[in-house]
């Protein structure tokens, strides 16, 4: 027979004294090692950064090589190419722009030194600038001949290009420039110079049977104007009405231009007839005295004067040598 198993008593700790306090202790230790630890992880923290921060001002060049190589700027706008230049230690001097057809105003036009020279750090590398193309002002071209005209752009620098456009101008008349005269254009740039191919042509309607005044609407309305009027007595169409024109409907014509025509019937301002100087007769001119006193002939003296000899109105010369 078993003998008989006495129950397991259980620990519990007494609701006084120390034991009740331990476990406030231990958590008050390890709080204070782990702030110990933060603190800690701080002070080195902000020590490596401010050493950093130290190292990058006051000693800039700390842990880089003393040789640096010039990279290439060249065409590169001016800030980015200062801002390379710059991360390598290098310093910026900027010469005077110069004028350039092929480079964008602000852009890098030479470096020196040269891309991929090795200089020392600090070294001054220096820049030029583009200003641009060259602007001149585009001459004024009113009267020349189409060759005057492109020898005068192209003594201004300017490329010509020819444009030939529709104009109420006879065909081969330069009407102008683009851009137009006195305004400003890059030198080396294209100057378009416009000329005229004649005014647009259109088809001639067809006006026979017309009166005049439908006629003139008509030819009006595409930019044509009723020309020279002649009549025909003989014609059997209604009087008044076109019974022929030039050029004929369908014919191309340039605007601006007439259309002459030919009405029935006879013309109601008829020019005077010819004069026919064959039968006219010449009748000589007589003159006509006035009565009063009769002239005398030259050889007559006139009433109260003596009788001149015509020998002693010219004395004769003597002879040469004689004496007076």
């Amino acid at each position: 027979m078993k003998p008989p198993v006495r129950p397991r008593r259980q620990f519990q700790p007494p609701s006084t004294g120390w034991h009740r306090e331990l476990p406030g202790r231990v958590r008050r230790y390890f709080d204070e090692r782990r702030l110990l630890r933060w603190v800690l992880a701080a002070g080195v923290g902000c020590f490596v950064l401010g050493y950093v921060l130290v190292t990058l001002v006051f000693f800039p060049g700390f842990g880089r090589s003393p040789i640096v190589t010039v990279p290439d700027v060249t065409g590169r706008p001016r800030a980015q190419a200062e801002r390379m230049l710059d991360r390598l230690g290098l310093e910026v001097e900027r010469g005077q722009p110069i004028a350039n057809p092929r480079m964008r105003r602000g852009r890098v036009l030479m470096q020196t030194p040269l891309a991929g020279e090795e200089v020392a750090r600090g070294s001054t590398v220096r820049i030029v600038l583009s200003a641009g193309p060259e602007m001149r002002e585009v001459p004024s071209i009113a009267g020349l001949p189409r060759r005057d005209a492109i020898g005068l752009l192209q003594r201004y620098g300017f490329r010509v290009n020819i444009r030939t456009i529709r104009h109420r101008s006879e065909e081969g008349v330069i009407v102008g420039t683009r851009p137009e005269r006195g305004k400003q254009a890059p030198v080396g740039g294209v100057v378009e110079l416009v000329v005229s191919a004649g005014p647009p042509r259109v088809l001639v309607p067809g006006i026979v049977g017309l009166r005049p005044a439908d006629a003139r609407n008509r030819l009006q309305a595409l930019g044509l104007s009723l020309g020279r009027v002649r009549y025909d007595p003989a014609s059997a169409d209604s009087a008044g009405t076109i019974v022929a024109q030039e050029p004929a409907a369908g014919d191309s014509l340039a605007q601006g231009s007439s259309v002459r025509v030919v009405l029935a019937g006879p013309d109601p301002n008829p020019p005077p007839p010819p004069v026919d100087t064959a039968a006219v007769e010449v009748v000589p001119e007589t003159v006509v005295e006035e009565p009063g006193e009769p002239v005398p002939p030259a050889s007559q003296p006139f009433p109260g004067e003596a009788p001149r000899n015509e020998a002693q109105l010219t004395p004769e010369r003597p002879p040469r040598g004689a004496t007076p």
